[in-house]
């Protein structure tokens, strides 16, 4: 079967391949302020594809070490089993907090957010760890990161999710970065047990 390809198929696997890419654009909107548009689209190996696509607006307020973040996603979905599509809106809130420590950096984001569209609109809780280390700035190779986040479903009353993921970000322009990752998401609910992904995320900060 050639990977990712876009026919769907009546038995859903209950591991997959995938690979996730983003865009985040992102404008200063004052010394604390800013703004940033984000694209996103995730394509699977043996799923009808796009599985997702997505994009949306975040605003982040920075005060001292924390970070309030507030999140609007158009998305649109595609059954696994059928290949139906259904569009979704996802609403969201976050505070992060963040500790720096030379060159490491310490992160944990707390993440409220509501899919409008699904039955019963269900809201979901994640929090997310992550860990930063900073190289010289003076290569193009730039930084290594990973992170741990885990996902409550207020519907289930049960903890549904784990993503697993560890990069390296790597600078392509003094305003534009590329950060490639392997991620590994468990599910204890829906159709796919497990995923196995590659991610690229493209960041741009416009001047």
């Amino acid at each position: 079967m050639a990977p990712y390809s876009s026919t769907a198929f009546a038995a859903v696997p209950p591991v997959d391949g995938q690979l996730w890419s983003e865009l985040d654009v992102t404008r200063s909107i004052g010394t604390d302020l800013s703004a940033t548009a984000i694209v996103t689209s995730r394509f699977g190996n043996d799923l009808p594809n796009p599985i997702l696509t997505a994009g949306g607006l975040q605003i982040d307020y920075l005060f001292g070490r924390w970070t309030a973040s507030t999140t609007g996603y158009y998305v649109s979905v595609r059954n696994a089993e059928t290949g139906a599509r259904k569009a979704l809106w996802l609403p969201a809130a976050a505070l992060t907090y963040e500790i720096e420590l030379r060159r490491l950096t310490l992160s944990d984001r707390n993440r409220v957010e509501q899919v409008e569209g699904l039955p019963g609109s269900p809201m979901r809780y994640r929090n997310r760890a992550g860990i930063q280390w900073r190289l010289s700035d003076q290569t193009e190779f730039t930084e290594v990161f990973a992170t741990d986040e885990v996902f409550y479903d207020f519907s289930k009353d049960s903890w549904t999710r784990n993503r697993v993921q560890a990069g390296l970000q790597f600078r392509l322009q003094s305003d534009a970065k590329l950060q490639i990752f392997y991620m590994r998401q468990n599910n204890s609910y829906g159709t796919l047990d497990r995923l196995n992904v590659l991610g690229l995320t493209l960041q741009i900060a416009l001047k």
